[in-house]
This record gives structure tokens, sequence and C-alpha cells, in this order.
């Protein structure tokens, strides 16, 4: 009876340990793959009215085709806003984000919280901490949900059609101080790696190896679009809906800068005063 007894407790133990090794494990293939997963998710919620109204009046386009954002109007609403991204010939015009007040390297805080810090979809269009604010980087990331009314990233799944692919070529982003411009390149179909975990792209055999993955996958590329030593890439990161390990990407590369067009929003303004 007592050794019936010590074999229970010692096959609980056992079970115990070999729970804890499983959990262990799968918090770190996680971080390096399923993370990005969970970053694009397909859903039906609208983009809340409230959102709506208020960065829609942070963007203004005058009769000359300039455009002007109103960053202090939007960083009065939350400071975690720092730039804007329109994408010519989708819904795509929305401010981007990135977490501020964490330690994570990988934040995806607002991939359930919208840019009024509303918790739920459609999320925010964000990029993790792991990248600068000012696009600095070799390769910054952006995220999007995929949503099911045909806002966020689900745009970008145009770009899998090989005519839009060929007559829409641009991804504007704005900042405070700049207006970048980046020539579409390729729109692919990919795997659901974590991009800035799995590749080193403060390397250049890093950005080598993600570009040689990009050119060997499937999908659409733009001949004659030059990608230069140095070269500075944004790629946008959004899911299907019917495939859980795949992602769509639209890798695009920097062709020019200009000083932003912006404008000043006091705080009181900011606040409604």
């Amino acid at each position: 009876m007592m050794k019936l007894e010590k074999k229970r407790i010692l096959t609980a133990l056992f079970l115990l340990a070999f729970g804890a090794a499983v959990s262990f494990a799968g918090f770190h293939a996680g971080k390096a793959g399923n993370a990005e997963q969970t970053v694009n998710t397909t859903g039906t919620d609208t983009v809340p009215g409230s959102l709506a109204a208020k960065t829609a009046a942070a963007k203004q386009t005058d009769e000359s085709g300039r455009t002007t954002i109103d960053f202090g109007l939007l960083t009065g609403q939350n400071p975690d806003i720092y730039a804007w991204i329109t994408v010519p010939g989708t819904v795509i015009d929305y401010p981007v984000l990135q977490k501020s007040d964490t330690e994570d390297l990988y934040d995806n805080y607002y991939l359930d919280h919208t840019a009024d810090l509303s918790e739920g979809l459609p999320g925010a269009i964000y990029s993790q901490p792991v990248n600068r604010l000012d696009f600095s980087d070799s390769v910054t990331v952006l995220y999007g949900h995929n949503m099911k009314n045909g806002t966020m990233f689900s745009g970008l799944h145009s770009f899998a059609d090989p005519d839009f692919f060929r007559e829409n070529t641009q991804v504007i982003i704005y900042t405070p101080q700049q207006t970048l411009t980046y020539e579409i390149f390729a729109a692919t179909d990919f795997s659901d790696a974590l991009l800035p975990y799995e590749y080193d792209f403060t390397q250049d055999t890093g950005i080598q190896r993600y570009l040689g993955d990009v050119e060997e996958s499937k999908g659409n590329f733009r001949e004659g679009t030059q990608i230069p030593e140095g070269a500075k890439i944004l790629t946008l990161s959004t899911c299907y809906s019917d495939r859980e390990d795949r992602r769509l990407l639209i890798h695009a590369v920097l062709i020019g800068t200009q000083a932003a067009e912006s404008k000043s929003t006091t705080p009181l303004q900011a606040a409604g005063y």
C-alpha cells in the first residue's frame, strides 16, 4: 500500500514538472513565432465612431493637394501616436502607434487596443518598440488587423492582384518632422515568423537574408526597383482569413523625404478648450 501511494506521488510530481517544461518551451516558441500570429487577427468589428471622428479631424488636405497632420491634436488624445500612414488606392489612412511605457521590445498592446485606448478590435496600426520612431531603422515593420469589414490593413490584400499591384505603387508615412514616400516593390505570401525577432535587422547579414527570403517567396514583384545598400525598408504585415500560419507582407523602399507640412495644437486645444 505504501509503495502504491509513493508511486502515485512520484507520478504526480513528474506530470507537474512536465507541464511546467512544456509551458516554458511554449512561451519562448510563441515569442519567436506565434506572437505575430496573434498580432494579425481577422475580425468583424467596425472602427469605433469616436475614434474615427477624432482622427479624421487631424488630417487635412488643401486645394493644392498638400496634406497636414495635426500631431498636437493626436498626441493630446494619446501620446503613443507618432506617425500617420496612407496607402493610396486603399482605405488605409490611420495614425500609427507604439507602446511607450513598456520594456518589452516586442510589445503587442495595440493588437487589441484602439488609438483612443479602448480595449478590443479593431486594434490599431502599430510598430513594436524594437523599431525606432523616426523610421530610421533598416527595416521597420507595421502591423494591422485584416478586418472583414475592409478596415485597418485588410486593404493590403488588394496588392495580391497583379493589376492592382502594378497600378498602385506608394506608401506615405507622415511624422511630425517629415513626410516619407516609399515605393512598393513586392507583395508576398510569407511565414508567420516574428520578423524583427527572426532576422537581425541591425546587421547586413540579417537584412540580406530577409530580402533573399522575400525574393524566394510567392507574390508580385515590381521590376526595376532599386534597393541600394543602406536603404530604408518598410514592411506592412497582416494575416489571411483562412491561413493562420501565413502572412501577407507588403514591402516598400524609401524613395523620398520632405519637411512635414504639419499643424500644431496646444494642449488646451487638444483637450477641447
